[in-house]
């Protein structure tokens, strides 16, 4: 039995080209919230429900209600109402003409995706070369900034929720579900605010306007740190601003000293780059997400910058987060009490498991304060949590953004600011220097 709504998504992918210009920006943005959150229904019901002759609850087909609901939202726009239906019944024809086979990937194949833009600013040189993944390499420049156009994926993994309004829904043909950057364009600071300010939210009062600022470690080139920022906040259904800023890594592995000494001389643009968006974007707060060596550049930026201290009216510190940091223990243990009083939250996420700190301990010859076991870094003012227990892979030292406990803990603190007793799966655990928190078992 042909199964109709199975060609609903691509009928919608065959009349998306026609939505700019048959809508408002307005009518647009209203249009692809309900599109969005009725697809993702719809791809729920029937990936768990059968649509035929099975009923909710109330008697309901839950399958033919989120398909109803997608053409609800079309029909609101008569034109294109209409089209969907003209798409949908020659999909369903075609669909049947093929009978039990497949048919070709042009009758039905439409992959649902967002375009997710990532302001950026970075301290990398101009690459010079053809294609986004060569707009900077990892030479030395100045302050610059621009916004990064990623693709990720829709695949259901954040439920049936409705996307920030800047983020483009796209479809295309492509079977690759990985995650590509795009469009890459640079801007003048002053270009940058403006950008920022149009993609708020309307401020309520009570909802602050709220940015997240990635910062990528070591070996990662401008590309990978521009998907892995969209990729975070893809994942945490961030509803306010992708940050990215991306230091000059040379996105070698054998060039992990040069790489220290590039993550040190980031830190003034680093610091250039935080007065900026406190104060010239109109950002309320601002979270702040570093990784691995980019640790060095966050630490050493906020140790020496009180943001407290910017003119009135300036955004502040949201969350602190420091993941899997390649810092020295003892720097780290002096320098986070000059940070712990600028933010609203600071945590420090660790693991016994992380070989990547291990050679790296091996190679300075101190511990690094990602690591845990005896000498885990617990300070006041900082939530430290240990993620020993969690299987996080050959390495041990991406969990951050790629292990589904700690994106689901990472969502309990930047959406809802819970505190770890708040957050599921974690226990408190005695500490001579008071106490920290770690995953269970």
């Amino acid at each position: 039995m042909v199964d109709m709504w199975e060609v609903l998504e691509p009928a919608v992918a065959r009349v998306w080209p026609r939505v700019p210009d048959s809508l408002s920006e307005a009518e647009r943005e209203r249009l692809e919230a309900e599109v969005l959150v009725a697809l993702r229904a719809l791809e729920s019901a029937r990936g768990g429900v059968p649509s035929a002759g099975t009923e909710g609850a109330d008697g309901a087909d839950p399958v033919e209600e989120a398909a109803q609901a997608v053409a609800a939202a079309f029909e609101a726009y008569p034109p294109l109402g209409d089209l969907l239906v003209a798409a949908f019944d020659a999909l369903v024809e075609g669909q049947e003409r093929f009978g039990p086979d497949a048919p070709p990937p042009s009758w039905g194949t439409a992959l649902r995706s967002l375009l997710v833009p990532v302001l950026y600013a970075t301290d990398r040189a101009p690459a010079g070369g053809s294609g986004t993944s060569a707009a900077y390499g990892g030479d030395r420049g100045q302050l610059s900034y621009g916004e990064a156009l990623v693709n990720v994926p829709d695949d259901h993994r954040i439920g049936t929720v409705e996307k920030p309004r800047w983020w483009r829904l796209r479809f295309r043909t492509n079977p690759a579900r990985d995650t590509q950057l795009g469009d890459v364009s640079p801007l003048t600071a002053a270009g940058f605010a403006e950008r920022a300010h149009g993609h708020h939210l309307p401020g309520d009062g009570e909802t602050p306007r709220s940015a997240l600022v990635f910062v990528h470690g070591y070996n990662v080139s401008f590309a990978d740190a521009a998907v892995r920022a969209a990729q975070i906040a893809y994942d945490l259904n961030f509803t306010g601003l992708p940050m990215l800023y991306s230091w000059p890594s040379k996105a070698s592995v054998t060039d992990y000293a040069a790489d220290g000494n590039a993550a040190r001389r980031a830190v003034p643009y680093f610091q250039e780059f935080l007065r900026h968006v406190l104060t010239d974007t109109g950002v309320d707060e601002l979270h702040v997400v570093a990784h691995s060596m980019g640790n060095r550049v966050v630490v050493d930026a906020l140790a020496d910058l009180d943001t407290t201290a910017l003119p009135e009216g300036a955004g502040r510190l949201g969350q602190v987060v420091f993941t899997a940091p390649d810092v020295d223990a003892e720097v780290f243990r002096q320098l986070v009490p000059r940070i712990v009083n600028q933010a609203r939250g600071c945590t420090l996420y660790v693991s016994a498991n992380d070989r990547a700190l291990a050679a790296s301990r091996l190679l300075a010859e101190h511990p690094r304060a990602g690591q845990a076991g005896p000498g885990v870094v617990v300070a006041p003012g900082l939530d430290t949590v240990d993620v020993s227990e969690l299987d996080t892979g050959l390495t041990g030292h991406s969990y951050p953004g790629d292990h589904r406990s700690v994106l689901s803990d990472l969502y309990g603190l930047l959406r809802h600011g819970h505190r770890p007793s708040q957050r599921y799966g974690l226990a408190r655990v005695p500490h001579p220097d008071g106490a920290y928190w770690a995953f269970q078992p």
